[in-house]
C-alpha cells in the first residue's frame, strides 16, 4: 500500500510540473505552427482548384473594426476578377483564427518583422489563375503569444513556401 501511495505522489508531481510548462512553452509553438500549415494548405488548396478546374480560386483576409486581420476564406472566383468572395464568387471554406487557434495573429505589430497580410491591396485578397500563377505575390505573417513567427510566401510562380521569422 505504501508502495502505491508513493508512486501516486510521484506522478501527481510529474504532471503538476509538465502541465503548466505544456501549455506555457510548448503549446503555444504548436498552435502557431498547425495555423501556419493550414493558411499553407489553403494556399495550396486554391492553386490546385484553380489549375484542376480550370477557373479562379482566391483568398480574401477579413479585419476587425480595429484594423487587424482576424480570418480569411478560400473562394472561388467567378466571374473572374471579382477578387473578393464578398463581392462575387463562390464560398468554398472559411477559417476563424480566433476560434481555432486562440493565441495566433496576423503579426502586424511595429517590434518584430511582420506585417500583417503585405500582398492584397485594398481588398485584400488575391487569387491563382488556371495555370497556376497568383494575381499578386507576397507575404503573410503569423505570430504567437512568445512572439515566435512564422511567414507564408506566395512568389509570382506560384510557389508557396513556410518559413520560420
Amino acid at each position: 500500500m505504501v508502495e502505491l501511495i508513493v508512486v501516486v505522489v510521484i506522478l501527481t508531481l510529474v504532471v503538476g510540473i509538465g502541465v503548466p510548462t505544456y501549455h506555457l512553452t510548448i503549446k503555444p509553438t504548436v498552435q502557431l505552427n498547425g495555423a501556419a500549415r493550414q493558411l499553407y494548405a489553403d494556399f495550396q488548396l486554391a492553386r490546385l482548384r484553380a489549375i484542376s478546374e480550370n477557373t479562379r480560386y482566391g483568398l480574401a483576409f477579413r479585419k476587425t473594426v480595429s484594423g487587424k486581420y482576424y480570418d480569411y476564406v478560400v473562394f472561388k472566383d467567378e466571374p473572374p476578377n471579382c477578387n473578393s468572395v464578398y463581392d462575387a464568387g463562390e464560398f468554398v471554406k472559411g477559417t476563424v483564427f480566433r476560434d481555432a487557434y486562440r493565441n495566433v495573429v496576423f503579426d502586424e505589430g511595429s517590434s518584430t518583422s511582420g506585417d500583417g497580410v503585405d500582398f492584397f491591396g485594398t481588398n485584400n485578397s488575391m487569387a491563382m489563375r488556371p495555370n497556376g500563377m497568383p494575381t499578386k505575390n507576397g507575404t503573410a505573417y503569423l505570430m504567437n503569444e512568445k512572439n515566435e513567427g512564422r511567414k507564408i510566401i506566395v512568389n509570382l510562380m506560384g510557389g508557396v513556401r513556410l518559413e520560420k521569422y
